[in-house]
């Protein structure tokens, strides 16, 4: 997948964020008549319109971007005006005056925000970034994102704006601090629309008060297998493609990110040094990919570009037997190139980006997911792409979904009756718009592909993973295009079953008992139990358990630890630390717990709200309240997420559970 062309729009745009900041900042102290310069106007400003007024009006109009029974057309001049006026309304002295949370709520929490505050040699710099997600029903799934940057060193010296126009990349992540070379502006973020998420980073310096893109030198740098940089001139970006979920964040001193992989030990330190150089540490864990040790060949990437076409796809390399990784490589090959005849040897005006994940891969059997964009050239819209190859390396041949299922009325009645889950949370009603008679059709024909790109687009295709069966649709442009639905391989009947040859080895990875995972008693001399707050429950993966609730002190200092005991009071899931217990003392206890799936995955999470204490300054035994939310993965682990839980404490939706859940389900999360 080309993630440079849309990463370089954004980090334009968040080059020149900061650019103003910092040139505000550093000379508008001596001359506030330069400053002034920076800051755009409203169109037509009239001075007497009041600050409120200007705010309400804005509100006014992004209640028509987000009314779906406006017309699409009112609806996209609304989001233009909306956010170059926002952008505009920002760089008044009295929009800082507005707390995160004020602004959030103001604007019905479609922003996210994140300020920091900066000592630089040449004074205090604010800086806040906020994030406005348009609705997908007027800009589509690749341009629904839009980035303000605002900074001040005082009130009379405030500027704002626009980094990210639409685009794919989400800052999520930014430090500012003084090097050898001046003030550098270090960035980092998601970029969104892929699977799995990559991350990116990008360096700005100030010179010439301006941010200059600095090139970011990696010829020296060697990832772990599993990673893959993607270079730009202006950043890179990295992605682990044995896990589809990272996280990035700045590092305690300010000079780089720490980069996670989801479910491993693998991790990337990213530093910058004061001369400017980049160093790439990795914590690699011992552990090996679930599959490397017992897997005889390997991987590697391999793409196609021409005529505005660029896809990658997978080869397979070191099989002992030529012949067979010849022909499997060929299947590879066609697939991933599928329906590009049309086009490949013209200039048709055609402009496709294709990536792929490894969903699956074994000795047995390989499953590979393509995903990306095709756009014709007067088209109103991309349309996004899926389509698979599933590879059976015993047999050399494909593997379709009626080689596996018996696509009959009775798979399709288990489809219908909810088993099954969307991978994107918000398409899970979807599937039920689709009558029977379709659903048999669409997948008795998955997998074989034919024609143009476009006749692809109207396809249904599988794939399978470690656990689970995975499905794709068809849908309209304005929901995604197509919807990909996943079901556990122990969910599906042997009356359902194909192929049973196959089948003992696609179901070789069971869950695992509940009796298996843990085996030792609570020790209550340790953790004391709260039994106000410890209550008999269900979670997918672990069945009838009991939450518990418990105190325990860590260094003389009280924490609140949480675990799942059986019928037999043992031990099957200790929860990771609660935010909150590495900063602050645990005495009053705990406020209230909930058990709801928050993020609409069909997996149950844990909402809990916790009294701390500081233990310091005057009113450091006052306690104050603090709330998490463990959410359940398919894997039976629970997980949560630092961004999320800052942005919900530090914005005070902390105080109730259904502030906990108006305030998240309006985010768009996904852990799997």
């Amino acid at each position: 997948m080309n993630y440079l062309k849309y990463g370089r729009a954004c980090c334009v745009l968040l080059l020149l964020i900061s650019c103003v900041v910092l040139n505000g900042c550093m000379k508008g102290q001596d001359s506030p008549a330069t400053e002034t310069n920076h800051a755009l106007s409203l169109p037509n400003d009239d001075k007497t319109i009041s600050y409120s007024k200007k705010l309400d009006t804005l509100v006014k109009k992004l209640h028509i971007v987000n009314d779906e029974n406006k017309d699409s057309d009112t609806r996209q001049n609304r989001l233009e005006e909306f956010t170059q006026e926002f952008n505009s309304l920002l760089n008044e002295p009295e929009s800082v005056e507005m707390k995160d949370e004020e602004l959030v709520e103001k604007f019905d929490n479609n922003l996210t925000i994140l300020t920091k505050s900066f000592p630089l040699k040449s004074g205090q710099l604010n800086v806040r970034v906020m994030n406005y997600r348009a609705p997908k029903t007027v800009t589509g799934t690749i341009g629904d994102k839009y980035t303000f940057i605002q900074w001040w060193s005082t009130k009379q010296l405030v500027h704002a704006q626009m980094i990210e126009d639409g685009g794919p990349e989400l800052t999520t992540d930014f430090v500012v601090r003084d090097s050898d070379k001046g003030i550098q502006l270090l960035l980092g973020g998601y970029v969104s629309i892929y699977h799995p998420d990559p991350v990116f980073v990008a360096l700005w310096e100030f010179s010439g008060e301006k941010w200059k893109e600095k090139e970011i030198v990696t010829d020296k740098i060697k990832l772990p297998d599993a990673w893959e940089l993607n270079e730009d001139t202006d950043e890179f970006i990295l992605e682990n493609r044995q896990h589809d979920s990272m996280s990035i964040g700045v590092l305690d001193h300010g000079d780089g990110f720490l980069i996670d992989s989801d479910d491993s030990e693998q991790n990337l330190i990213i530093e910058f040094s004061k001369s400017g150089e980049v160093r790439i540490d990795s914590k690699y864990s011992t552990a090996l990919n679930t599959y490397s040790e017992r897997q005889s060949y390997e991987l590697i990437q391999k793409e196609y570009s021409k005529n505005g076409i660029v896809i990658k796809y997978p080869q397979i390399t070191k099989l002992k037997n030529i012949a067979k990784q010849k022909s499997l490589n060929q299947i590879l090959k066609a697939d991933a190139l599928e329906g590009l005849q049309n086009y490949a040897d013209s200039n048709a005006g055609v402009h496709v980006e294709i990536d792929y994940e490894i969903k699956r891969q074994s000795e047995r059997f390989l499953s590979v997911q393509y995903t990306g964009i095709h756009y014709m050239k007067d088209a109103a819209y991309p349309t996004h792409m899926f389509y698979t190859t599933n590879l059976d390396m015993k047999q050399v041949s494909r593997i379709r979904l009626r080689d596996l299922i018996k696509v009959e009325k009775p798979f399709i009645e288990l489809i219908k009756s909810g088993e099954i889950t969307a991978v994107q949370p918000e398409q899970q009603g979807l599937i039920g718009d689709f009558t029977k008679d379709d659903l048999i059709q669409l997948l008795a024909n998955a997998d074989v592909t034919k024609g143009s790109l476009a006749e692809v687009e109207m396809e249904s295709f599988s794939y399978f993973t470690n656990d689970s069966l995975g499905m794709s649709v068809p849908m309209a442009h304005v929901v995604g295009d197509h919807a990909e639905y996943e079901i556990r391989l122990t969910q599906i009947p042997e009356n359902i079953r194909q192929d049973e040859e196959l089948w003992s080895e696609l179901s070789s990875v069971k869950d695992q008992s509940v009796s298996t995972v843990g085996g030792e008693k609570l020790n209550t001399d340790q953790y004391e139990i709260e039994e106000s707050q410890s209550f008999q429950t269900t979670f997918e993966g672990f069945g009838k358990v009991r939450f518990v609730s418990t105190q325990a002190k860590k260094d003389e200092i009280p924490k609140n630890y949480f675990f799942l005991l059986d019928d037999q009071e043992r031990v099957v899931y200790s929860f990771p630390d609660m935010y909150g217990n590495e900063w602050w003392y645990a005495d009053e206890g705990i406020e209230a717990v909930a058990f709801r799936d928050v993020n609409k995955d069909g997996l149950k999470d844990i909402i809990i709200i916790a009294y701390y204490e500081t233990g310091t300054g005057p009113d450091g035994a006052k306690p104050f309240l603090i709330a998490d939310i463990y959410f359940q993965k398919k894997n039976k682990t629970f997980t949560t997420i630092p961004a999320l839980d800052e942005a919900l404490n530090d914005q005070g939706h902390n105080q109730t559970i259904k502030d906990v859940i108006q305030y998240v389900s309006k985010q768009r999360i996904n852990v799997n």
